[in-house]
C-alpha cells in the first residue's frame, strides 16, 4: 500500500510535490484512516524524528520505485515520475479512500512558503505530534501514537 500511496500523491500533484510534503501526506493518510476506521493504511511505525513524522521505510520505498525521479534544489527534493503517462493511472482505491486522499491533496498541495507552512502547522497540531513534541527532543526517534487522533474524535463526538 505504501508504494501505491506514494505514486498516487506524486501522480495527482502532477509531479509537483517535495519529499517533505510527500512524507506529511503519507502521515496524514495514515492518521485520517486511524481517525475514522481505527486502522492505518500502511504498516509504517511512525516516529517523531528531526521535527516531524518520519519512517525509514519511506526512503527505502522511494529508492526502490523505478518510475520515480528526484530533483534536488538546495535542501528541497522534488519527487516526480519518469513517464507522465502515469498521471492517468487508475489506482482502484475504494471511493471512500479516494475521497480522503483527494481531500489531503486538495487541502495541502501547492508550492510556496505560505502553503508549506500551513501544512507543517497542521501536521504539528495533530494529537500524536503534540504529545511527542511535549515529551521528546527532535533528535530522538519517539513513537507516534496515531490512535490519539481517534480518541480525540470520539471524545469530541461524546462516544
Amino acid at each position: 500500500m505504501l508504494e501505491s500511496l506514494i505514486l498516487y500523491f506524486v501522480c495527482k500533484t502532477k509531479g509537483r510535490i517535495t519529499k517533505t510534503q510527500l512524507v506529511k501526506f503519507l502521515y496524514l493518510a495514515d492518521l485520517y484512516s486511524v481517525k475514522w476506521t481505527g486502522k492505518q493504511l500502511t504498516d509504517l511505525d511512525w516516529r517523531y524524528f528531526n521535527h516531524g513524522p518520519w519512517n525509514q521505510e519511506i526512503d527505502a520505498a522511494l529508492e526502490g520505485m523505478e518510475d520515480l525521479s528526484f530533483q534536488q534544489d538546495g535542501n528541497i527534493v522534488l519527487v516526480t515520475v519518469k513517464d507522465e503517462s502515469l498521471f492517468s493511472t487508475d489506482f482502484e482505491f475504494s471511493e471512500g479512500l479516494q475521497l480522503m486522499l483527494e481531500n489531503i491533496r486538495k487541502e495541502w498541495a501547492g508550492s510556496g512558503a505560505e502553503k508549506f507552512q500551513e501544512l507543517m502547522n497542521y501536521v504539528y497540531s495533530t494529537a500524536p505530534m503534540v504529545e511527542a513534541k511535549s515529551k521528546h527532543v527532535p533528535e530522538e526517534q519517539a513513537p507516534l501514537n496515531l490512535q490519539l487522533e481517534r480518541e480525540k474524535l470520539l471524545e469530541e463526538l461524546g462516544v
